[in-house]
């Protein structure tokens, strides 16, 4: 009997079954996997592919055009070719700024140090080198990743057809350091590419900058741009108008150089104009002053420190920062502080045997002028007449009127780096003294009578006293002076109003005997060099120790016209001598300018815009 045998089927054994398992559900997770990528996140990932083809960036916003009071363009935009870094891709392939300075015939090392400086933008492209030359531009653009962090683009760039003049009124622009970080985000600002650094450019930031603009290109596999995709076009800054008159503003800056010239001085002048009706400033000069051309592109470090340590210090700011002793220009605060004290009578004589005595010192005085009243006194700038109203005002009233009429505090003007000047109040006796709190402080009268005189313990700027000018010119009312008169936006133009600074309440009577006085100096006495023809107006001189100097600083405030002011006006000189010398007649030529306009001949041709800076 045959047996025929079944085939037989193996039993799958705990492992095998796990195994299949397994597999199996490793197969459904990449099945489940697969359709969540294609069904589920299909949107999300195309989005993601699209933003890898496309490459999104800021456009630098135009900053806002800045014109002078007579609309002349004195700070305008034009485009540029800019080859930008980003800094953190240089820093790890240095040796690419050597390539890009080979093309560009520049210094790899001042290439360098603008990489290095942009620090607060480390991850975007900063500019490097301004104004490459069209050719080498595109050199530079098609070498694409050959020159990995390097970038061309054309960029709206600030331009000054008046690079020096106007200096220290608009300051310049560069890229932003970590103090220019720390600004923009206390202020809530996108950081552009250029900010303001001094001057108009910084203090009206917020009106110049604008709005950035973007625009997106697609770029292929390696990066390269290929096509623009889109594009948000920037929003320019606001238009800004300066009270500033720019012909009036040259014709001071020459007017410092040649009177410098003259005077043999490598020392520092001051001019400053307001109208003192408004508180405009029409003319702040400062001289030495400084080219912003070296600026442009960025300055290297070795020009910055050259600049830093010129002994002649041009990147001052004389007319807001420069604190020096008034001299007798200060005897109008003496005549405000002896009517607030209500000792003021211009009929009381005071005798100058051509000296003050007091204790057993004598101030000096210019002349011997016996009995004099009051207007003599101020006419003929008498120390021993002022130094009898300064002792009898006393030191605390004299730091009250000149408070009252603005000194020893910052006006506000839209500048950096305004001094407060100094006033021998008690508490700067005290530090000077090192004295304790509440430690008796030493004060003589020899020094109130100083004092009194616009010497000793008292600085002012010039701005301040010019401002002091305006003061008497409106009969105790000054304004806050200021450069922007108004400003031009998508909605129509916002004017500045006038701010009233001071007013100082005293009998009407002085301020008319007071302007009066200011009118004889010119007519009759210290200034008759300041005389200008057709023109009637009111000035006051002076002369004040310079420490360790055998020349004074030489001083001049002023208004004009008598009747009707419509510009005061105050200028130092430094180390230079007598104000009736040089201050009173180089005022004499700004005033005239200001009210005449400038001669009718070809010198006083309009400036032609300065050609564009290699």
């Amino acid at each position: 009997m045959s047996v025929i045998h079944a085939p037989h089927k193996p039993e799958l054994d705990a492992r095998q079954g796990m195994f299949l398992a397994a597999t199996s559900g490793v197969l459904l997770i990449f099945l489940i996997r697969l359709w969540y990528l294609q069904v589920v996140s299909a949107d999300d990932y195309l989005l993601a592919a699209d933003k890898y083809r496309r490459s999104t960036v800021e456009t630098l916003a135009p900053r806002g055009l800045i014109y002078d009071r007579q609309s002349n363009l004195i700070a305008g935009v034009r485009p540029e070719l800019v080859v930008t870094a980003i800094p953190n891709e240089i820093k790890k392939k240095p040796w690419v700024i050597d390539k890009v300075a080979g093309m560009l015939d520049a210094d790899p090392k001042k290439l360098m140090e603008k990489v290095e400086d942009a620090t607060a933008r480390p991850y975007l492209p900063s500019p490097i080198y301004v104004g490459a030359k069209i050719d080498v531009a595109s050199r530079i653009a098609e070498a694409g990743e050959f020159l990995p962090g390097i970038g061309v683009v054309t960029m709206p760039m600030r331009h000054y057809p008046n690079t020096r003049d106007l200096a220290h009124l608009l300051g310049y622009v560069w890229t932003p350091d970590p103090n220019d970080v720390k600004r923009f985000e206390e202020n809530e600002w996108s950081l552009p590419a250029y900010v303001g650094k001094q001057g108009i450019e910084w203090s009206l930031e917020n009106y110049l900058m604008g709005k950035p603009g973007t625009e997106t290109v697609e770029v292929d596999a390696r990066r390269r741009p290929v096509r623009v995709a889109g594009r948000e076009n920037p929003t320019p800054g606001d238009r800004l108008i300066l009270t500033i008159d720019r012909d009036l503003q040259k014709f001071a800056n020459e007017q410092l150089a040649e009177a410098q010239e003259r005077i043999g001085s490598t020392k520092g002048s001051a001019i400053v104009a307001l109208d003192p009706t408004t508180g405009e400033v029409l003319c702040l000069a400062s001289h030495p002053t400084y080219d912003t051309n070296l600026f442009r592109g960025g300055i290297s470090r070795a020009d910055f420190k050259a600049l830093q340590e010129n002994p002649a210090n041009p990147m001052w700011n004389r007319a807001i920062a420069g604190q020096y002793s008034p001299g007798s220009t200060f005897k109008i605060i003496t005549t405000i502080a002896a009517a607030q004290a209500g000792i003021w009578d211009p009929n009381r004589a005071v005798i100058c045997r051509g000296y003050y005595e007091i204790g057993n010192r004598k101030v000096k005085c210019l002349g011997n002028h016996g009995a004099v009243t009051f207007r003599t006194a101020f006419t003929k700038s008498c120390n021993a007449y002022f130094s009898d109203f300064g002792l009898r005002s006393k030191r605390q009233g004299l730091i009250d009127a000149s408070e009252a009429a603005g000194l020893h505090q910052r006006t506000g003007i839209e500048l950096r780096g305004e001094a407060t000047g100094t006033l021998p109040t008690d508490d700067w006796i005290r530090r000077v003294q090192r004295k304790k709190p509440g430690e008796k402080i030493e004060w003589y009268p020899g020094m109130t009578v100083n004092m009194g005189i616009g010497q000793g313990e008292v600085n002012a700027t010039p701005l301040q006293m010019a401002n002091v000018a305006a003061l008497v010119a409106n009969s105790g009312v000054n304004y806050r002076p200021h450069l922007l008169k108004a400003r031009i936006t998508p909605d129509g133009r916002v004017d500045t109003p006038p701010e009233e600074l001071h007013r100082v309440d005293v009998d009407p009577r002085v301020w008319s005997e007071l302007r009066s006085a200011m009118v004889n100096v010119i007519e009759t006495g210290t200034a008759r060099v300041a005389q200008i023809p057709g023109v009637r107006w009111g000035g006051k001189t002076g002369s004040t120790e310079s420490t360790g100097k055998k020349l004074t600083h030489s001083w001049f405030v002023g208004f004009a016209p008598a009747d009707n002011p419509r510009i005061a006006i105050a200028i130092v000189l430094e180390e230079a001598g007598h104000g009736s010398d040089f201050a009173a007649p180089l005022a004499a030529r700004i005033v005239s300018r200001f009210l005449k306009g400038a001669p009718k001949t070809p010198s006083a041709a309009v400036d032609k815009p300065a050609a564009p800076s290699p």
